[in-house]
């Protein structure tokens, strides 16, 4: 997440209840520039650059819910059920939510009865009052023609004959009343179903099952209770963990399970008469899944001239990108039509966030910009961390950086309030890392080219990275711990400089005022007695110099060695004894020809490039190219940008990118622009 990044708004409004007025979208922008602004000052390294775009979209013939798999229930009832049944009285079905309840017609489409969902208290004779407030499981049963209804530890029972009013003497206790209940059923269950095809009565609670025989005292069968797993074939495994409600249809001789998860009601379908199974194609969304974003976003692209789906808001993305001139980009839908869920990204290198106001209006919605913020880490690889999620510390995700989800809050033994976990607007070292803050940002500290395997590394931080020829390999960047042996924990946060030798065909590392030697011929292990001081080693090395050194490099033309500290650099012959040539230290200006300014007054790494026997050296986010052969010049069309030529790489504001040696790798950008500096 570095440099200028198109952020485009989409509004798609509706009819009614689902316009957006411009008071909202105002509120809208203001919220996620908020949100936006505040993440990238978490960073100020990665250069982030936002570019606000903002489109709307009336689809004034829109209606909700189109292609809902339970047509005309409410929103509330798509999200969650209490419990539901079917009657043989009139042949429908019914659903519970809370207080209220809707009738479902299987003989006109299983679409709702028009005129719900209405309260339960008024319209269920004799319903005690914590009863109307909501119940937690319902049956019909076939045996008595009469439904039952459970609350917690009591239950009701209601007689359709008899103007649907519950009989009298009820409530009563389930135990005592229902002979063989275990304990635990007997203080409440979750589900209750009368089978058609058994005559017999299922309950469930939790991830067990009990079978009650009414046509035998009612009693609890034998060997009951029972897991819900591996005793109903094909069940989901979240259905297997307990269920919401449940009913057999009469209509279908079919059994329905009902479950809701994070986002939406779900459903199976069970058939007796096929060993019990689970029907193909389940579970299903009660109402829509995440399909209910394609309802109103595909007319939305068409109404802005560009296809339905994928393709679609892609080819969007893509124009607002250029546009702008910018290195990413992505598109965040608002609207208030249904959706799966309130807030959502599509994941890693993704180009859409789609939130929803389930409220009458966007202006009370006062966290847009921490939501927005949060889903845009997303768009960049950052994990989710919030319980609820069912996050883990061992997931682990490869943007540039590839990073476990170490601040789970089921796993992490100290988890840090931040933007993944809880929406506050600072980022933990986690999520910086999977969003690619962890190094490469504001410089390369150091590059070798090792002869012996023929590979180019840049350093950075406690990182690195490794080329074959310029094109960067693989599964990098990669920590310095762990993969360069014997390293010392100060080298492995981080090294100053480093250079290979021909005559010893080893590789040195730099840091402060000590160096290592590390043999590739030995496991590229760090060699005993290091890391040594550089005073006393480095025959003739200047004070200056002997207590650090910024950049170094080995040059295959000369085959000599050059220490640069500040704006001063020395030479070193190894063919010499290792010593400093007479005369030195020299200045670099004047001595590098084409050397711009700042480059003279020192530089941060430098590295021999193989490929083309060039030197290459890097200041801050830039680099310049020189040419042995020629003069030791810095070839023209530098410095250019460390960005894009040689990897993501923050690069000023403004800037736009131009391609250079063919250097590829990493989160390479969806499109390159040339240069206009």
């Amino acid at each position: 997440m570095i440099n200028r990044v198109s952020a485009g708004i989409v509004f798609v409004a509706g009819p009614g209840q689902y316009a957006i007025s411009d008071a909202e979208k105002a509120h809208v922008l203001a919220e996620v520039q908020n949100g936006l602004g505040a993440l990238a000052g978490d960073e100020p390294r990665a250069r982030l650059n936002w570019v606000y775009s903002s489109l709307s979209v009336d689809l004034p013939t829109f209606t909700a819910w189109q292609g809902a798999n339970w047509p005309g229930l409410t929103e509330p009832f798509y999200r969650q059920i209490s419990d539901a049944l079917w009657t043989e009285t009139n042949q429908k079905i019914y659903f519970f939510n809370g207080s209220e309840y809707i009738r479902v017609d299987p003989n006109n489409g299983w679409t709702a009865d028009p005129g719900y969902p209405k309260p339960i208290a008024g319209n269920w004779p004799g319903f005690p009052a914590d009863f109307a407030q909501g119940i937690d499981a319902a049956l019909w049963s076939g045996t008595t023609q009469q439904i039952y209804f459970f609350k917690g530890s009591q239950y009701i029972r209601v007689t359709p004959a008899n103007g649907w009013t519950v009989d009298p003497g009820y409530p009563k206790a389930i135990a005592g009343n229902w002979p063989g209940f275990p304990a635990d059923f007997a203080t409440g269950v979750d589900a209750a179903l009368w089978s058609g095809t058994t005559q017999k009565i299922y309950f469930f609670k939790g991830d067990r099952y009990i079978r009650v025989d009414p046509n035998n005292g009612w009693l609890v069968d034998a060997g009951y209770p029972l897991p819900i797993k591996d005793n109903w074939p094909g069940f989901p495994d979240d259905f297997t963990k307990g269920v919401d409600g449940a009913l057999w249809s009469g209509t279908t001789q079919k059994i329905y399970f009902f479950k809701a998860n994070r986002f939406y009601n779900d459903y199976i379908r069970v058939d007796p008469a096929n060993g019990w199974n689970v029907d193909p194609g389940y579970p299903k969304p009660v109402g829509l899944g995440w399909d209910a974003e394609d309802k109103w976003r595909d007319p939305a692209l068409v109404q802005l001239g560009f296809p339905a789906g994928d393709p679609g808001y892609t080819q969007l993305v893509q124009s607002l990108q250029t546009s702008t001139g910018s290195q990413y980009g992505y598109v965040g839908f608002f609207t208030k039509m249904p959706t799966a869920w309130f807030a959502y990204a599509n994941g890693l290198n993704a180009l859409k966030v789609v939130m929803r106001t389930t409220g009458a209006s966007f202006l009370t919605w006062t966290s847009i910009d921490r939501v927005y913020a949060h889903e845009t880490g997303h768009i960049f690889g950052a994990f989710d961390e919030y319980s609820a999620s069912n996050c883990s510390c061992t997931d682990s995700r490869t943007g540039f950086f590839t990073e476990v989800n170490g601040n789970c809050q089921l796993c992490a033994v100290n988890p840090t309030a931040c933007l993944m976990i809880n929406n506050v607007n600072v980022t933990c070292p986690f999520t910086e890392a999977l969003i690619g803050w962890k190094a490469f940002l504001s410089s390369i500290d150091t590059g070798v080219h090792t002869f012996v395997n023929n590979k180019l590394y840049l350093f950075s931080g406690e990182y690195y990275v490794r080329y074959t020829g310029y094109t960067m390999d693989p599964g990098y960047p990669k920590l310095i711990a762990g993969n360069w042996p014997g390293f010392p924990a100060s080298f492995a946060s981080g090294v100053d400089a480093s250079l290979w030798s021909g005559p010893t065909q080893k590789v040195y590392f730099f840091k402060g005022s000590e160096y290592l030697r590390v043999d590739p011929a030995n496991g590229w292990a760090v060699e005993p007695g290091y890391p040594k001081p550089i005073a006393g080693n480095w025959p003739g090395m200047p004070a200056s110099f002997a207590a650090g050194v910024d950049a170094a490099l080995w040059s295959q033309t000369t085959s000599k060695i050059y220490f640069f500290t500040g704006n001063q650099y020395v030479r070193v012959d190894p063919a010499n004894g290792w010593a400093v040539e007479p005369g030195y230290p020299k200045p670099i200006a004047g001595n590098w020809p084409g050397f711009p300014a700042s480059y003279a007054g020192g530089v941060d790494a430098s590295v021999w490039g193989d490929p083309n026997q060039r030197i290459y050296f890097f200041k801050a986010t830039g680099y310049v190219r020189v040419d042995p052969v020629n003069g030791w010049s810095v070839e023209s069309g530098y410095p250019r940008q460390i960005n894009i030529n040689w990897m993501p790489f923050p690069t000023a504001p403004l800037l736009r990118e131009r391609a250079d040696e063919g250097v590829t790798g990493g989160e390479a950008p969806r499109t390159q622009t040339s240069d206009t500096d």
